[in-house]
Order: C-alpha cells, then sequence, then structure tokens
C-alpha cells in the first residue's frame, strides 16, 4: 500500500541559510532513492538535495529564491510499500568551492 512522505531538510550545526536555486525533475516525475531532485545555494556554493526513498514526486512545496526552513518540507512524494520513517534530506556539495 503506498503512503506519502514529505521531503524535509535535514537540520545542521550551525545551520546555513539555503535557498532553492532549482527543481531538477517536475512534480509527476518518478524519483529514485537518492536521486538529485534540487539545487540548494547557501550564498557561496551549490548543494544537491537528494530524494531519501524512491517514490512519484507528487508536489513541490517552495519555489526557486526560496529560503528554507529545516521545519518545513521541501516537497511530498507518494513511495510504495508498508509505512515507515523516512529521513531527512542532507545536502550534499555538488563541486568545490
Amino acid at each position: 500500500m503506498p503512503f506519502v512522505y514529505e521531503v524535509m531538510l535535514a537540520e545542521e550545526s550551525p545551520q546555513p541559510d539555503y535557498k532553492l536555486a532549482q527543481q531538477l525533475v517536475p512534480a509527476g516525475t518518478l524519483v529514485g532513492t537518492g536521486q538529485n531532485i534540487a539545487v540548494l545555494s547557501d550564498g557561496k556554493c551549490a548543494f544537491h538535495l537528494r530524494a531519501p526513498l524512491q517514490g512519484l514526486l507528487v508536489e513541490w512545496l517552495v519555489d526557486s529564491g526560496d529560503t528554507l526552513d529545516p521545519d518545513e518540507a521541501v516537497a511530498r512524494v507518494v513511495a510504495e510499500g508498508t509505512e515507515r520513517p523516512v529521513d531527512a534530506a542532507k545536502p550534499v556539495r555538488s563541486q568545490p568551492c
């Protein structure tokens, strides 16, 4: 049975001020575990945000230029299988800065 999870930004210490630079996949796209779904920026470097679990990305909850808050969801995904906890997504630096 499918379940819905929200892609959440992992909390870091100190918490960078990430902004959504680009959505890499549109809503309605099947994404794989670990697939890059967005590009984030902290003002100096670019980071990839990866899907924590395979599923159908059904809705983006932020737009380009929005500042991301770890307490707010970035996207909504429908996944197959038994409902289970899904880890928050930690941004990964895409290139050296």
